[in-house]
């Protein structure tokens, strides 16, 4: 019997991306999932997507970053599904600006998505997960290892996942919770999503992508499976984590050049 037969997920940011794509391969595996998004007609549509491939699956529209929506997706799981098994925190957005150029409140949007938001849904979610030994899987990201020119803000909260991951991964584990991080590369296969400058307007993304959707929902399948610490995704976000660890100067000196050309 595959792994994931029967164990409930919920996915956050998952009408579309990586989220939509770990909720579809999931489901595929035999899964039951709870996908939730501030997208209201795309989770609609991606939750169609799922049930017309026969999925268990369960809907459910709401923002991470205020703790009330957290604190009803999860009881909303709880009464489709009886249990939570996992939860995967990865809804985020991103600012692509020079730091100086990013305004207080655009700022503070991006830090109550990306950490905040996976700060109240863990909190939701944690008395559940300790009943059914479960997993918590975080959504970093190599700039989450390693800062980026024009990525402060993002960097700095993906950097900040990976260290409540560390403290939770310690906490939890009397209580048989496992905690996982899974740090993509740069990824996106949707030609709608933007990015924020630093003032909060959108603006399109136009850099290539690393990996697409499926590639880290796979990578997201192999850490639960393994139980794994981290997970680091493509060789570029590989090699980055060991220039990081043995040569960071030489990496500043590779990104300060990157960023001149630009």
């Amino acid at each position: 019997m595959d792994f994931f037969h029967d164990k409930v997920f919920l996915i956050t940011g998952a009408a579309r991306g990586i989220g939509f794509a770990t909720a579809e391969l999931m489901a595929s595996r035999g899964a039951k999932v709870v996908i939730t998004d501030i997208l209201e007609e795309r989770l609609t549509d991606s939750s169609n997507k799922l049930l017309t491939i026969g999925a268990e699956a369960l809907s459910v529209y709401g923002d991470v970053a205020n703790p009330n929506d957290c604190t009803r997706t999860v009881k909303e799981t709880l009464n489709r599904f009886g249990r939570l098994d996992i939860l995967v925190n990865n809804a985020g957005t991103s600012i692509v600006a020079k730091f100086e150029e990013c305004l207080p409140d655009v700022c503070r949007k991006l830090i109550d998505v990306n950490l905040m938001g996976s700060v109240y849904m863990t909190l939701a979610a944690l008395d559940a997960l300790k009943a059914t030994k479960g997993q918590i899987v975080f959504v970093s990201s190599v700039s989450g290892i390693r800062a980026i020119p024009n990525g402060s803000m993002y960097s700095a909260s993906k950097a900040a996942l990976r260290s409540l991951a560390e403290s939770l991964r310690v906490e939890l584990k009397p209580c048989g919770v496992h905690v996982g991080v899974i740090c993509p590369g740069f990824t996106t296969s949707d030609a709608t999503k933007t990015v924020m400058r630093g003032d909060g307007t959108s603006r399109p993304i136009d850099r290539a992508p690393h990996d697409t959707p499926h590639g880290v929902a796979i990578g997201i399948a192999k850490l639960i499976e393994k139980r794994q610490r981290e997970r680091i995704l493509t060789p570029l976000g590989k090699i980055t984590g060991v220039l990081q660890r043995l040569s960071p100067s030489l990496l500043d000196h590779i990104l300060a050049n990157r960023e001149l050309k630009n």
